[in-house]
């Protein structure tokens, strides 16, 4: 069976990067890797939107059921992306997974004031770059942060995405970690 890396955090803090990271520190070393972006499935609504159109949830849920799916195939790993902050998104992501499917929970985290330079800094971004928007998201985030489950948590501020991607794998090989520079933020 596959082993499931779910990477969660706030806007901006990087977990779309570090999974990227990962997937090609992974099949650096042979195995088959997938990426399940939940936003990648949300965007799969058209216009107006998941958001808009009132669809945000069914996107969670689709999403989880394709995790489900790959977890029953011959991948080695899936890395699931997303803002999985509320236990209902947690529970749509988890409902489809085989019962002793294996998961590392991974917290991708950082300060406001770096998530925001990010988001306003990258031209592809929409509603995150807007600073009233980002900031609600982001209290709302820090709000559920004692609740998200959490195997590993990482400071992208102070860490790269190779790093912590490196730490992951080293995880997932049952290697010793580095020391870590991980922490969690305090509203």
């Amino acid at each position: 069976m596959p082993q499931l890396v779910i990477v969660t955090g706030p806007i901006a803090a990087g977990k779309n990067t570090v999974a990227e990271r990962l997937a090609r520190q992974l099949t650096d070393i042979g195995s088959t890797v997938v990426i399940a972006d939940v936003d990648e499935v949300a965007a799969m609504v058209g216009p107006p939107g998941a958001g808009p159109a009132g669809l945000w949830f069914a996107a969670h849920e689709a999403h989880g059921a394709m995790v489900g799916q790959w977890m029953r195939s011959e991948v080695d790993c899936v890395v699931a992306v997303g803002p999985f902050h509320t236990e209902q998104e947690r529970t749509a992501l988890t409902r489809t997974l085989p019962a002793d499917a294996p998961v590392l929970w991974v917290v991708v985290d950082a300060p406001v004031s770096v998530t925001l330079a990010r988001a306003q800094a990258d031209p592809t971004r929409a509603l995150s770059r807007d600073p009233t928007f980002h900031h609600s998201r982001h209290r709302h985030y820090r709000e559920l942060l004692p609740t998200i489950p959490a195997d590993r948590t990482f400071d992208s501020a102070e860490l790269t995405a190779e790093q912590i991607a490196a730490e992951i794998a080293r995880e997932l090989a049952g290697q010793p970690s580095a020391p870590s520079k991980s922490r969690r933020y305090s509203p």
